[in-house]
């Protein structure tokens, strides 16, 4: 288990880390006569499911389908969706949760949804196909944005220079070389397609009515040019039946070297056309220097954005009043002022060095989530979070890889110092503080303050932190007197020599002997409920090339 991200939706309410380890329950005794009818009205002839469809109350259609999806049965699946009774298919509604990677996999569900969408009959009344909750395949994402909206227009409508206008119009740009030599082409390129050629393959939408597909997630990078079909899908809502509504946005750069700095820019044109009022999250990631704050006058006006992921974006903010220090902050906190509902914030990986008051001021509401990882901060940044308006809202906290070496001892924050800091967030239930070079000196005091201070934590990361087995014990000990904690993620090893040198055999057991110690002093403490992680140090140090290789 990892902690969230910045985009997750999280429950913290009704946190069960632990539900993925238990078995599923198997379902004993007989079937329900009302799941023996809609298995057989689902092995039926299409003729039959469309009729039974038509005849039985409209509240039994999600039962129909979530048996049918249940069986993988696709001549079922097809024939209710385009024959759907109710306005909205929900598919988080008829997908048990254990299949919530359903499609992903190309060719099965997806393709069935395909196919009941363009088979639609009169008899359906969807007006909203909702696929949030489910991660998609990247071809069944490009088929949705690139290709829904463009078969739903009428054949006359099908005009190049025409659709171009409206979308220039739409996103509000000049002609750049996007705008004069891709689009024109793009366009070509999609109403030549054979599927749009193709007068058997059509989305039949009732005149004056429309249908909204909502998706959860969308990516962007400069490498390809699909920010250009999802510019298209979306100037040209205002003309399509089918409109495509995305409630979190992902544009990660790709490495550029001089004059490619503008193509770096290129994915954030889809920022020009966004509805304002759908998106929920936005990340941005790996920008290249400066690209954040040329970028951010396009940002301000997502007022409603709940959630922000900045990672590794190059922004770089120094306390001072030269010009240059006064205006990068300036811009920042302007920026951050404008999202009034925002409440989850990831800033990892960026340079704010005497600057994280003024940026957590900045925000209109208290954060539930923040993540700090590998930051530049000092002492005085913590001294402001501990004492700003998030510090008692914070469900979730990632302060991992703060206390890092720095050729300034006084900007360095000591392993000291992030322990008192903590206790501040009394109501935190997911905490990371790994690869802080803890030192065992400090382990009790940490030890006696945490059951009293932190009493709805639920999962605590200190792994990569090289700690003696005493020093790690007493730290479970003080857990299992937190009544609500589920989940702790640690490392044993000593050094990562030893672990380098070492037989991967005797490592392997080495961990699974500190586990079966430190789960039986857990187990005489009547805490058996608590999950333990254990981690190489190897992986916790490297950890951090995994999230950039990471999409």
């Amino acid at each position: 288990v990892k902690m969230f991200k910045a985009l997750d939706k999280v429950n913290y309410a009704r946190l069960d880390l632990c539900s993925h380890l238990q078995q599923p329950k198997k379902k004993l005794g007989v079937p329900s006569l009302l799941k023996l009818c809609c298995q057989k009205i689902n092995s039926c002839h299409v003729d039959l499911i469309r009729e039974a469809l038509s005849c039985i109350p409209n509240h039994l259609a999600p039962v129909l389908l979530e048996i049918a999806i249940d069986r993988v049965a696709p001549v079922a699946i097809i024939t209710l969706i385009s024959n759907w009774p109710l306005p909205v298919l929900c598919f988080g509604d008829v997908v048990h949760p254990e299949n919530k990677d359903i499609f992903t996999e190309e060719m099965g569900l997806d393709l069935m949804v395909f196919k009941g969408v363009i088979e639609r009959t009169k008899s359906c009344k969807i007006k909203v196909l909702d696929l949030r909750g489910f991660k998609l395949n990247a071809t069944f994402s490009k088929l949705i944005v690139q290709m829904w909206p463009i078969l739903s227009l009428k054949k006359h409508q099908l005009k190049p220079k025409k659709l171009a206008k409206i979308i220039a119009k739409a996103a509000d740009v000049e002609f750049s070389r996007y705008m004069e030599e891709l689009l024109p082409r793009m366009l070509n390129d999609i109403l030549s397609h054979e599927m749009v050629q193709d007068t058997q393959i059509l989305i039949r939408i009732p005149r004056g009515e429309k249908m909204i597909v909502k998706i959860d997630n969308i990516h962007f990078t400069a490498s390809n040019t699909f920010f250009m079909d999802y510019l298209i899908c979306n100037c040209l809502r205002s003309v399509t039946p089918v409109a495509i509504t995305v409630s979190n946005i992902h544009i990660k750069s790709d490495l550029a070297i001089g004059e490619e700095v503008m193509d770096s820019l290129a994915p954030f044109i889809v920022l020009k056309g966004q509805d304002i009022n759908t998106l929920e999250g936005l990340s941005l990631r790996q920008l290249e220097e400066g690209i954040f704050f040329m970028v951010s006058p396009n940002l301000k006006k997502f007022s409603r954005l709940r959630s922000l992921d900045l990672q590794d974006c190059n922004i770089y903010l120094q306390e001072g009043k030269t010009r240059s220090r006064t205006i990068g902050r300036a811009i920042m906190v302007r920026t951050l002022s404008c999202f009034e509902n925002l409440v989850r914030l990831d800033l990892s990986f960026n340079y704010l060095l005497g600057c994280l008051g003024e940026i957590l001021d900045a925000l209109k509401l208290p954060l539930e989530f923040l993540s700090l990882r590998n930051c530049d901060l000092n002492e005085d940044d913590l001294e402001c979070l501990a004492n700003s308006k998030h510090a008692l809202s914070l469900q979730e906290l990632n302060l991992s890889k703060i206390c890092q070496f720095s050729i300034y001892d006084n900007d360095r924050i000591s392993s000291n110092n992030l322990f008192k800091i903590v206790f501040c967030f009394k109501n935190v239930k997911l905490l990371n503080l790994a690869q802080n070079h803890f030192q065992d000196s400090s382990i009790p005091s940490f030890c006696e303050k945490l059951p009293q201070n932190l009493k709805k934590l639920q999962y605590l990361d200190i792994a990569g932190n090289v700690l003696t087995e005493d020093s790690t014990l007493q730290i479970c000990k003080a857990l299992a007197k937190v009544k609500t904690f589920q989940w702790f993620r640690l490392t044993c090893s000593n050094n990562l020599l030893d672990e380098a040198l070492g037989h991967l055999n005797q490592a392997h057991e080495n961990a699974v002997q500190a586990k079966q110690r430190i789960c039986g002093l857990l187990s005489a403490l009547g805490r058996t409920d608590i999950h333990i992680e254990i981690v190489k140090l190897s992986y916790a140090i490297f950890v951090d090339l995994m999230d950039v290789m990471e999409l």
